[in-house]
């Protein structure tokens, strides 16, 4: 077996040459299992187990809410907010009327007394029409209807110098007498009609 004559020289130079490369030990110790979880003496127990801090740090149970069924459909409605229980007996407003519907109450029925006084004095202002004007007012306006239907119907022998002005008041004539046409039914249609006193102010002016 060859061995060199230079073996032991370079053992020993090579021997303190890492010795100082760090500053910890060449080789760290392992720590130990029983170093780290230590054992309890026998008979300790600690104060808080797993199960029990679940329980108090943990979702609370949700307790169910009496409710009744009311369709064969199984839909639930909740007894509280139902209307079939009494509820808030111990209130000092307990069965009295709330204040925003006295309030409402008292609005609607003011504003129904200013309509009926409106009405009141509108009936006071309307009277009935009389029987001798009314017979005037319907003769005037069918003489009215006969002096436009006898203009219209003279239409085609008018000598115009523009075609465009008797086409409009053509026009005209036809939405007038369609106007008196509508107040001759409506007289005669009815038996008592009501005006008020401004028209028959007008009728005294021009009748």
């Amino acid at each position: 077996m060859y061995i060199s004559k230079y073996r032991e020289a370079i053992v020993l130079e090579n021997k303190y040459k890492n010795e100082h490369r760090t500053m910890v030990p060449r080789t760290v110790k392992a720590p130990s299992h029983r170093e780290m979880c230590p054992q309890r003496p026998e008979g300790e127990k600690p104060e808080h187990t797993f199960r029990k801090k679940t329980e108090h740090t943990g979702m609370k149970k949700v307790m169910a809410q009496p409710a009744c069924v009311d369709t064969r459909k199984r839909d639930k409605q909740l007894l509280e907010k139902s209307g079939l229980v009494p509820f808030y007996l111990q209130k000092n407003d307990y069965g009295i009327v709330p204040g925003y519907l006295r309030r409402r109450k008292a609005e609607k029925e003011k504003a129904k007394q200013d309509n009926d006084a409106w009405l009141t004095k509108q009936q006071e202002t309307v009277k009935p029409l009389a029987e001798q004007e009314k017979q005037n007012i319907l003769q005037g306006l069918k003489r009215r209807f006969n002096e436009l239907n006898f203009e219209y119907q003279s239409l085609p022998f008018t000598i115009s110098p523009s075609q465009h002005k008797k086409y409009n008041y053509k026009m005209f004539l036809e939405e007038a007498m369609s106007q008196v046409e509508k107040d001759i039914a409506l007289f005669e249609e009815h038996k008592y009609i009501y005006t008020s006193d401004a028209f028959h102010c007008f009728l005294k002016n021009n009748l």
